[in-house]
């Protein structure tokens, strides 16, 4: 009796675990990417490359702060309209949301377990003299 209860707890324990794999959005120059945490990363770098890029320190800002921006991928890829979370001025505030606005279109969306899904990120944009 107990070398059935042995197999079958031995059965039981190797039948692999169902984990939600989710996919980033997909920019145009991560395309040739295929591995799930190498797609996170370079969704990532792309994001922070175009904010350093693109960010303009606006005129009139006198203060150094972070304003943390929420921005939302749709389940088509689409960016809806970012929000602004917590700020330190509105001209730094108008300044993030508009770098946020002008990120690279996603090639395909992310996906959960192959299908696709809305998701959202926030970002903490830096503003230093």
């Amino acid at each position: 009796m107990k070398k059935h209860l042995i197999f079958v707890l031995a059965t039981f324990l190797s039948i692999p675990a169902f984990a939600q794999e989710q996919v980033a959005p997909t920019f145009e120059n991560c395309q040739h990417i295929e591995a799930n945490g190498d797609m996170q990363v370079c969704f990532n770098r792309t994001l922070m490359e175009h904010v350093m890029t693109s960010l303009k320190y606006p005129k009139g800002l006198e203060e150094e702060g972070r304003v943390f921006v929420e921005i939302t991928f749709d389940e088509n890829g689409q960016l809806q309209e970012p929000q602004v979370m917590k700020s330190f001025s509105e001209l730094a505030s108008n300044e993030a949301v508009k770098v946020m606005k002008s990120l690279p279109q996603v090639v395909m969306p992310a996906t959960e377990n192959g299908k696709p899904v809305a998701i959202t990120y926030t970002i903490p944009v830096q503003f230093k003299k």
